[in-house]
């Protein structure tokens, strides 16, 4: 028995050491299974995060590209001007320089305008790419922007980006030169994209139960964006009864729209914080209604003028309203800013040409200008800050 009583504490004392070495064993394991997983998990997470950034990739920033390409051709007509001011000399002697004032802004100009030009097109490939993956990777997501009744508004800035891209490289080499044969090919995939959606977004609105409080200016953008073929096309001599189709369209549904949208936002509830940018994009169809008029048929009358003072008209409302807008966060809604006032400027040159360089319209063309010119860099940053902070990826 007393061999037994002391056999006993030992065994005790050999089964406490074998449970706490195991523990020790166990507990070891553990930490090197998290410590192992830190990097898996740290990896699916970053994998993660960029499928959903892909997922959620706006197709409003394609309105980046009509900003800055439409900068461009602003740029490109304000260098043709200064190189044909009919009071250059005058000019030049109230300076008393012996260089020619002419011969340094107008090569600036015309470069600046191909330097955004060149933006415009790497801007709107990676976009293009950025897209592209998103429909053959999240495809449903894609689905969803087709059914969204904000997001298939701004799926027309694609096309029309493509066309504001060809209105600039059209008269380079025309009728002969290969490049010139591809910028035609682009204008004619990019008329029949605009119809394509046209058509869409029109069915879209008779089948879904559209609500009155999503209704915005970015309406516009899918059937008014018609208006923007005439003014690519006629830059390239494409069919003038092609060009007076989409023109009939935009024309028609202008009027209407704008009727129904001025309707909405005097009598409904305001517009949302993301969508009051959107309010500029009043001041385009009237602007490239101007533009098409002199592009069509080459003269202007009663009726052009009619149509810039309403743009005009648009612009000082707006101008009149500037509290609004710096009160607002960033979105990419934020590019409704620029092409509309690059329309105008456009038009207040076109305008100014035609009229034999009468001033007013040149000043209304640089002013507007110049709104463009700052609404462009600073969204720029805007739209640069929010893609390396992941803001604008967000849902």
């Amino acid at each position: 028995m007393q061999k037994i009583r002391n056999a006993n504490p030992q065994n005790a004392e050999s089964k406490i050491d074998v449970e706490i070495h195991s523990h020790l064993i166990q507990t070891y394991t553990m930490e090197s299974q998290k410590t192992d997983s830190k990097p898996i998990d740290s990896i699916s997470t970053q994998s993660n995060s960029t499928e959903s950034k892909l997922a959620n990739f706006p197709v409003a920033l394609f309105a980046s590209v009509m900003g800055t390409g439409s900068l461009s051709l602003v740029l490109k007509k304000m260098s043709i001007i200064v190189g044909s001011l009919p009071n250059a000399n005058i000019i030049e002697s109230t300076l008393e320089s012996n260089t020619s004032w002419q011969s340094i802004i107008a090569p600036l100009l015309w470069w600046s305008a191909y330097g955004f030009a060149v933006l415009a097109v790497i801007v709107f490939t990676l976009l293009l790419v950025c897209y592209g993956a998103k429909i053959f990777f999240h495809f449903n997501s894609f689905k969803a922007d087709l059914k969204h009744q904000v997001k298939i508004n701004f799926l027309s800035s694609i096309p029309i980006s493509m066309l504001i891209i060809a209105a600039f490289w059209g008269d380079v080499g025309v009728g002969s030169d290969v490049f010139w044969y591809g910028v035609l090919g682009l204008f004619y995939i990019a008329s029949a994209l605009q119809l394509v959606l046209s058509l869409y977004v029109m069915s879209f609105w008779f089948r879904e139960s559209m609500k009155s409080t999503l209704l915005s200016p970015a309406w516009f953008i899918p059937i008014v964006g018609n208006l923007v073929v005439p003014l690519s096309g006629s830059l390239i001599f494409a069919s003038k009864d092609l060009l007076l189709f989409f023109f009939s369209i935009g024309c028609f549904f202008w009027i209407i729209l704008g009727a129904m949208i001025m309707q909405r936002l005097i009598f409904d509830q305001s517009l949302d914080s993301k969508f009051i940018p959107t309010l500029f994009i009043f001041i385009a169809p009237p602007s490239i209604f101007t533009i098409d008029l002199h592009c069509l048929f080459e003269s202007h009358s009663t009726l052009s003028l009619i149509s810039f003072n309403v743009a005009l008209f648009f612009v000082l409302l707006l101008v009149s309203l500037g509290k609004i807008f710096t009160k607002l966060s960033f979105a990419p809604s934020w590019w409704a800013f620029t092409f509309p006032l690059c329309a105008f400027s456009l038009a207040g040159f076109v305008l100014y040409v035609d009229y034999g360089f009468k001033w007013f319209y040149g000043v209304l063309g640089i002013l507007g200008f110049m709104m463009a010119f700052f609404a462009v860099t600073f969204t720029s940053y805007k739209t640069l800050k929010a893609i390396l902070d992941g803001t604008i990826f967000r849902e």
